[in-house]
């Protein structure tokens, strides 16, 4: 472990980017635990003793704001919790150290792939037919509903690659 608790010796570091990390990023996050979770039959904290660490951030964030209201509320009909959520920028170390960057949007992946042309082999766009995730900001609970949705279609999709060993 280093300093700031996280585990260096995962197997799997997912990293999920959007703009601001207060909606899609953090939603994806905590979605993409409790799918895994369910696949490997574990509790979560169990995920960091099995080499898997998760987290998200934005290409253009706030330093520790909150989640968007909304994506709260739609993560608890989920029985999830973002309440603890703070946002955070994007870091080149959190690039170097991921073995997986899924980002919403063509956008955002682009601007990782300039950033970083190193790291393209690990940068993709989660939705697999190439379709942004809409950014629901200021929209209303069923546009952040629609977005869960599709975030949770598109990361069953990742979880059956990644995890088809143990199927």
């Amino acid at each position: 472990m280093t300093s700031s608790g996280q585990a260096t010796d995962a197997v799997l570091r997912v990293l999920f980017i959007c703009t601001g990390n207060t909606c899609r990023s953090p939603m994806a996050e905590v979605l993409f635990r409790q799918l895994v979770t369910r696949k490997l039959d574990c509790r979560d904290w169990e995920l960091r003793e099995r080499g898997i660490d998760v987290f998200s951030a934005g290409i253009a964030a706030g330093e520790s704001d909150p989640a968007a209201r909304e994506a709260v509320q739609v993560m608890q009909e989920t029985g999830l919790d973002l309440s603890q959520h703070l946002s955070q920028q994007v870091t080149a170390s959190m690039l170097d150290e991921s073995t997986l960057i899924l980002t919403m949007t063509e956008r955002h992946r682009i601007v990782l792939l300039e950033a970083r042309p190193d790291l393209s082999e690990r940068i993709h766009l989660l939705n697999r037919s190439g379709a942004d995730i809409a950014d629901p900001i200021g929209g209303t609970l069923d546009d952040y509903r629609l977005c869960a949705q599709q975030i949770s279609e598109n990361l069953q999709l990742w979880i059956d690659e990644l995890f088809r060993k143990d199927a």
